[in-house]
């Protein structure tokens, strides 16, 4: 760790981030890769071998879950949700900062529940098996707490600006 003064911590947590995110754009992008892969292999297999290779069906499922999940942070990165915010936006600045403190404290919330909630799915899944691999389940539903816990990530980091400064966000907004 720096040295210990806010500039250097700043420093460290932005560059901890940059890792972060291009660890998920290159997962993403991987899932993405396979699961057109696998499918394509199914429909190769299928079609022109008459053969069903079952468990390509099902990796591919379980890959459109992650990066379902993992791009919904990406999104949120991108500030692509949807977002109702026009009434904020014309209000005065104290009433932007407490609006948006709310907003970001229950979606903190929001998201934090359902980090903690899917770990109970994760350890169920150490239990149930997938159909065609007979692999645990837990592979598959460790998707909601990581993706969630990226999406948590995401939407603080993009929600604070909004409290802290929020004449400065750049959105536009219909007259």
């Amino acid at each position: 760790m720096p040295s210990g003064t806010s500039s250097d911590v700043i420093r460290f947590l932005k560059g901890a981030l940059a890792i972060l995110r291009r660890l998920i754009d290159g997962i993403a992008l991987l899932l993405l890769a396979y699961m057109a892969g696998a499918i394509l292999m199914q429909i190769i297999g299928r079609y022109f071998f008459n053969y069903s290779i079952a468990w390509s069906e099902e990796t591919a499922t379980f890959a459109q879950v992650w990066l379902t999940l993992l791009g919904a942070g990406i999104a949120m990165r991108y500030n692509q949700h949807v977002g109702v915010d026009v009434l904020i936006r014309k209000a005065p600045l104290p009433v932007q900062r407490l609006c948006n403190a709310a907003g970001l404290g229950l979606g903190v919330w929001f998201l934090a529940v359902v980090v903690v909630g899917s770990l109970s799915m994760v350890s169920i899944g150490m239990i149930v098996k997938s159909p065609a691999l007979r692999i645990p389940m837990a592979w598959p539903y460790m998707a909601l707490p990581v993706g969630f816990g990226y999406f948590l990530i995401e939407f603080a980091i993009t929600f604070a600006p909004k409290i802290l400064r929020p004449e400065t966000d750049k959105t536009e907004v219909p007259a």
